[in-house]
């Protein structure tokens, strides 16, 4: 299922980072920073704000720097590791984009057919949200099994195959 590579120690601790830089935007940012704002976004009704801004600042960290990855002399492992580590951000920024989407047009078409607002959060929630925590949570499983995987010298079986030019 997963090829095994022999490298060295220090190989795996760099690529392990774009994972775990990863699971903390989805564990850390999307999951307890929300959490956290929700909880007192009374007296501060802009602080769930951060989670976003968060969340971009390190989607686009690991976009920019898994393309400078590509482009230096790093080991070939830690480039596959930053190249898997970029393919999930971009579908979790795909599931981010269509979640969004989702709820404001939601919010946007019970306004505008003047709906109540139960059948409006209900609707929101589970065509929008539920969805989306669900793939957040196969997304924490993919990132946690790829730190497991660059800590022991291991890639995806067909990933040599997609990518010649890494490995």
């Amino acid at each position: 299922m997963h090829q095994q590579f022999s490298i060295s120690e220090v190989e795996a601790t760099i690529a392990k980072w774009p994972h775990e830089i990863f699971l903390i935007n989805l564990i850390f940012n999307h999951i307890f920073v929300f959490c956290a704002t929700i909880a007192v976004v009374g007296p501060f009704p802009f602080l769930p704000a951060l989670v976003p801004a968060i969340s971009l600042a390190i989607i686009g960290y690991i976009y920019f720097k898994a393309r400078s990855i590509a482009a230096s002399d790093e080991s070939w492992f830690v480039k596959a590791h930053w190249q898997i580590a970029a393919r999930r951000n971009r579908l979790f920024m795909m599931l981010l984009t269509t979640t969004c989407f989702v709820s404001f047009g939601g919010l946007w078409l019970s306004k505008t057919l003047g709906w109540a607002k139960i059948p409006t959060i209900a609707m929101i929630v589970g065509v929008g949200l539920l969805p989306f925590m669900v793939a957040l949570l196969v997304l924490i499983v993919l990132g946690n099994e790829s730190v497991f995987m660059a800590k022991n010298g291991k890639l995806p079986e067909n990933f040599p195959v997609q990518h010649p030019t890494v490995s």
